[in-house]
């Protein structure tokens, strides 16, 4: 089991799914576009919540003593912002008040309004470029719909047995003033805290300082919400012209995946024209910033903190390095294993920082969109200490 998974990591799925089933959609589209098909959505939502349900086995995995877990995670939550704002030096605007306990099945109920809400530019960009009696509408009928679905369904259903924690931060919602949420999936959290003999107490309060870092890197900076908004927006407005020139240039796409292997170039990079590949980077190097940035926290803390620190950290890289074959092929088709080396070089750029010039040093990556770091200097940390000190 990784480190907490977050809502940070469906970002770079959502984009993904967004390219590639955006262009095969106008493939197929334009080829029936004189069909007579009436229009359909673009995603079947219905089906995707019953693939989702069916896959997540929600029902195998109940919640015993609801009330006292989210109690006890209530009161890891206030445990830890003293802490964390001791190490980082800045207060919370308000104390985190939204902190709730999730099976699977609510935990994917919470995220499908999260999911719908990502979507929803893309699914615009379909109705602009078609509209309701175009080719971009038609989309194959009832098929292709329940066929998005149906892998919307199976990647959220997979994501529900293996997520612990999350900081939901409300993306793209339309109130600006929309305050982050925590969700604790206790379902999966009790499974993997017995599997491994971990401390109670100890390991749910691991996984609290994680998300409660979170908490604080975009609500004590109000800014870095609105810049990732800004670049989402972005990325999608490049995917409105990708669409729109790309016509039934699917085999000009499939191509460049093709290109790619034995490369070292990640199927996802492939298919990302230049310009969509800038905006991209920036948003990897945001994710990696935040998720580094989490573990960074979470491990100082968490040692001065916890008798069992070292123990859970022994325990939890075991079985990373035991994970089963289907889920080291999961995350390669979905970009996980992309994602999850970024976070880790964001784990080690922070770290690199910190022993170099400090945390408060460090905290300099929050000040202003300026000093985020790229990812060359997430990877070379020392070349973003070089520009901070000329800055």
């Amino acid at each position: 089991m990784a480190k907490p998974d977050k809502d940070i990591r469906r970002i770079g799925t959502v984009l993904l799914l967004g390219v590639v089933a955006g262009a095969a959609a106008r493939y197929y589209a334009e080829a029936r576009a004189r069909s007579g098909i009436p229009p359909t959505r673009m995603i079947d939502w219905e089906q995707a919540r019953s693939v989702a349900l069916r896959v997540s086995q929600w029902d195998q995995a109940p919640i015993a003593d609801r009330v006292f877990r989210r109690d006890q995670y209530v009161r890891l939550v206030k445990r830890s912002e003293p802490l964390i704002a001791d190490y980082l030096g800045v207060q919370l605007p308000a104390p985190i008040s939204r902190v709730y306990v999730f099976d699977r099945r609510e935990w994917l109920e919470a995220n499908f309004v999260s999911f719908e809400q990502l979507f929803r530019p893309i699914e615009a960009i379909y109705e602009r470029n078609g509209g309701a009696n175009g080719a971009m509408a038609i989309l194959l009928g009832d098929l292709n719909s329940k066929v998005l679905g149906t892998q919307i369904g199976a990647l959220l259903g997979y994501l529900a047995r293996r997520v612990l924690g999350q900081y939901d931060l409300s993306l793209l919602s339309p109130d600006p003033e929309t305050r982050g949420a925590l969700y604790y999936v206790e379902a999966n959290i009790s499974q993997v805290q017995a599997g491994l003999g971990l401390n109670d107490e100890d390991y749910r309060l691991w996984i609290a300082l994680h998300e409660t870092t979170h908490a604080f890197e975009f609500e004590a900076y109000p800014w870095v919400r609105a810049h990732f908004n800004d670049l989402l927006q972005q990325y999608f407005d490049q995917l409105n012209t990708q669409l729109e020139s790309l016509g039934s240039g699917l085999i000009h796409l499939a191509g460049r995946v093709a290109q790619s292997f034995g490369t070292g170039t990640h199927w996802i990079e492939a298919v990302q024209t230049p310009q969509q590949r800038v905006i991209f980077d920036k948003l990897q190097a945001l994710m990696s910033l935040v998720e580094g940035y989490g573990n960074h926290v979470m491990n100082v803390v968490g040692r001065q903190l916890l008798p069992s620190f070292d123990t859970i950290e022994q325990r939890i890289a075991e079985r990373l390095q035991t994970r089963p074959l289907v889920e080291q092929l999961f995350n390669r088709l979905t970009g996980m294993d992309l994602k999850l080396a970024q976070y880790q070089q964001g784990e080690a750029f922070v770290n690199a920082v910190v022993d170099a010039r400090g945390i408060t040093f460090a905290a300099r990556v929050w000040e202003r969109v300026e000093h985020l770091p790229t990812m060359g200097e997430i990877r070379n940390p020392q070349q973003w200490v070089s520009r901070m000190d000329r800055a």
